[in-house]
């Protein structure tokens, strides 16, 4: 992966010479952008930088294993600092404060991006976009290699546990060769891939499996040989489960044999739609589908916040009667 001394050296400087840094993970957040937000913030705090990690949205359970998992902030005053990183945010509207707080990107306060998703035209000031990484976290432990800082046992599990989620536990195609080199490099710094793939894929309340349940039961293929299913809010509140713990479920949908691409749609409760891609096939762009719905993402797995609410609807056709033998 190449990262060019200028950039790498200019997020540096500006970072170790900034008071107070707020770090943004992505609205809806996963482990790449929750593990791309506390890798960072060690580094900075071994300098001696404040750091504040913030998302829009809470962060959900089975991150308490992580350093800072739990100390994530929903709601911010952009006065509070004098540096700004997003960290896997493809857009300003899945990064969600810019958003809220326009002045945040007026150019008189440093406004950094890291991230990996194509669909992330540098909306910042300084902007590290690898768009053939695997993942942020991935991104990262580069940009940590060129700015020869060592990788604790801490730092390690966190970089590990965004690459094991982005690649789908080194399933998904982009798992390549750098991806099984860091991981390697990153395990026998002493990351805890236990613990990572415990909370990611082997640890399942009853709540989760019955929500997964309701997605695979309602699931549909139309003409287009696209998958889809829905999530609605009574749903959720019926089951006691939260959208949260749909992660994961929507690989399942595309894994459905010869289908173009798989969808997914949840109501938050706040008069939002969170809406996911994926594909398995390489003639398909689902990032181009979700960036023009306002969101982001990869060719092969993308997603989107539109306003509204699902609602569901019966089609009926009438076909000609068979002719009786």
């Amino acid at each position: 992966m190449e990262i060019s001394d200028d950039i790498a050296g200019n997020i540096f400087d500006t970072l170790k010479n900034a008071q107070h840094v707020l770090i943004i993970s992505h609205r809806h957040p996963d482990a790449d952008t929750i593990g791309s937000n506390v890798a960072l913030r060690l580094i900075l705090e071994r300098h001696g930088i404040k750091v504040t990690s913030a998302c829009v949205d809470k962060i959900g359970p089975g991150t308490e294993f992580l350093p800072h998992g739990g100390d994530f902030i929903n709601t911010i005053d952009p006065e509070d600092f004098d540096v700004y990183v997003s960290v896997d945010a493809g857009s300003i509207s899945q990064s969600a404060f810019p958003e809220k707080f326009p002045a945040m990107l007026n150019k008189q306060k440093p406004f950094i991006t890291i991230d990996h998703h194509p669909s992330n035209l540098g909306y910042g000031t300084l902007n590290l976009v690898v768009s053939n990484a695997a993942s942020t976290t991935l991104v990262l432990y580069h940009l940590f290699q060129k700015w020869k800082e060592k990788i604790t046992p801490p730092i390690a599990t966190t970089l590990l546990y965004g690459l094991y989620y982005d690649t789908g536990s080194f399933m998904h195609s982009n798992t390549c060769e750098d991806v099984y080199q860091v991981a390697g490099t990153l395990m026998s710094l002493g990351a805890d891939q236990k613990s990572i793939t415990k909370h990611l894929f082997k640890e399942r309340t009853i709540e989760q499996l019955k929500l997964w349940g309701s997605v695979l039961e309602n699931m549909t293929v139309n003409d287009n040989k696209v998958v889809q299913s829905a999530v609605q809010n009574k749903t959720l509140e019926d089951i006691g489960a939260t959208n949260h713990q749909l992660s994961g479920v929507i690989d399942y949908l595309s894994m459905t044999k010869e289908n173009r691409f798989a969808t997914l749609l949840c109501e938050d409760g706040t008069g939002q739609i969170r809406g996911s891609f994926r594909t398995r096939r390489d003639d398909v762009d689902v990032g181009g589908m979700a960036q023009s719905l306002g969101g982001g993402g990869h060719k092969k797995a993308s997603g989107f916040t539109i306003q509204g609410n699902l609602e569901e609807k019966v089609r009926w056709s009438i076909l000609p009667e068979k002719d009786q033998e």
